[in-house]
């Protein structure tokens, strides 16, 4: 009977966890189509909640799943608390009550890293599910249309995203992974470094500049952590970035709509209303109008979604506007100082202990905790202007690079622990 058991139970543990990678994979693979996404994210989550229900104990005693566990809770629990002065009472509950969801869409993951290697199927299916995006939006370019013909409107690629303009944030958030997966497969082929180029390439022609911001940082950071684990010679970081400038120079040379949106950026250091609106699409009105509402209410805010009726109503903009594109503006006036401090706390004391695990890491898991470290900054960079950090698609987004960030830690910890 034991044995048999045993058999079973390594064969139900084998299929659940071909379920939760594919439905992970599904959740990735969908992500173009806008509310596709939610119903993979709604099936993980359901495990993720029967976890919670009879796991806790044993999820909390993980360090990783614990992080994410605190992560949640400091995303969390500040808007129930604003669900008090909600001005948009309704909107605001919405989003309290689906929030936990996303989060709890990754536990399973999480779990099963544990003994499992869920992190290499996932890594390699960004990187292709990335160059693919990325090819179709650049095929959009040259010929006009993408593979499922999605018009191209002649100032910013979109791809399979279309008519949404998310291609070159999603890329962006998605850049380490891509890094990190081309860093592996150039073990076995050194053409697999030339996949990142294609990414970026797709960031540029897709017109976002807080995506190529993102892109910028990620580079800058892999980069600086590449020459020091090869111990690079200056030739090679020479030919690296002699190939990553031609890129993009060719990239801005056949778009002059992304060089003009580029350079529009420069107007910013003017330091004026007027100036910031014109380098950030009109984004400098809705920021001053947003920051006097938290002044007004800087406690607990006004509520999520709540800041535009109040804008308007106190004269503070007479601008429509869905989104306030600024992370620790969002949080602060959504959920006043409380959700502000939680947000930013725990958020470095997660990057802290990624780099405090990092320089007593062996040698193999070091790239585990760079790749993490930098995708989670950019997923929740304070300053990130583009979406809002409460939408339930920048939700999804923020929570599977949450996911792909540290599995890979919880396998090889698990790992070393072992070992």
């Amino acid at each position: 009977m034991v044995p048999n058991g045993g058999v079973r139970g390594r064969s139900v543990g084998h299929q659940g966890y071909w379920l939760v990678v594919g439905v992970a994979a599904l959740a990735l693979f969908v992500l173009p189509f806008g509310t596709g996404v939610f119903l993979p994210l709604a099936l993980l989550a359901l495990g993720g909640l029967a976890l919670v229900a009879f796991r806790l104990p044993a999820l909390w005693s993980e360090v990783w799943i614990r992080w994410v566990l605190l992560l949640l809770l400091a995303l969390w629990l500040p808007q129930l608390l604003a669900l008090s002065v909600a001005v948009d009472f309704d909107r605001a509950l919405r989003t309290a009550l689906t929030y936990p969801l996303f989060a709890a869409a990754i536990l399973p993951l999480l779990w099963f890293a544990r003994h499992r290697d869920v992190a290499t199927p996932l890594l390699y299916g960004v990187l292709a599910l990335a160059v693919f995006w990325s090819l179709d939006g650049i095929f959009q370019f040259v010929t006009g249309a993408n593979v499922l013909g999605y018009p191209y409107n002649g100032r910013r690629i979109d791809g399979l995203f279309h008519p949404n303009l998310r291609l070159g944030i999603v890329l962006a958030h998605f850049l380490p992974f891509v890094l990190e997966a081309s860093r592996r497969l150039t073990y076995t082929n050194r053409l697999a470094a030339l996949l990142p180029l294609i990414v970026i390439v797709a960031i540029l022609l897709s017109g976002s500049r807080a995506a190529m911001v993102a892109t910028l940082i990620v580079l800058f950071v892999y980069g600086l952590f590449l020459v020091g684990y090869y111990q690079l010679r200056m030739r090679t970081v020479s030919a690296f970035l002699s190939i990553l400038v031609l890129g993009i120079v060719v990239a801005l040379w056949v778009s002059p709509e992304t060089r003009d949106r580029l350079a529009v950026v420069s107007k910013a250091s003017e330091l004026s209303i007027e100036a910031i609106d014109e380098a950030t699409a009109k984004r400098g009105t809705i920021w001053f109008a947003s920051w006097r509402v938290a002044m007004d209410e800087p406690i607990l805010g006004v509520g999520v979604r709540g800041v535009e009726p109040v804008a308007e109503a106190r004269g503070y903009t007479d601008m429509a506007f869905a989104h306030i594109h600024l992370y620790f503006l969002d949080v602060l006036v959504s959920t006043g100082i409380v959700g502000l401090v939680a947000y930013m706390g725990v958020l470095l004391a997660i990057l802290l202990a990624l780099w405090r695990r990092a320089r007593r890491s062996e040698r193999d898991l070091l790239p585990l905790y760079v790749v993490g470290g930098v995708a989670i900054f950019v997923a929740l960079n304070p300053v990130n202007v583009h979406w809002t950090i409460y939408s339930s698609y920048t939700t999804a987004v923020l929570w599977l690079v949450v996911a792909l960030a540290l599995v890979p830690l919880v396998r090889g910890e698990a790992a070393g622990c072992q070992g």
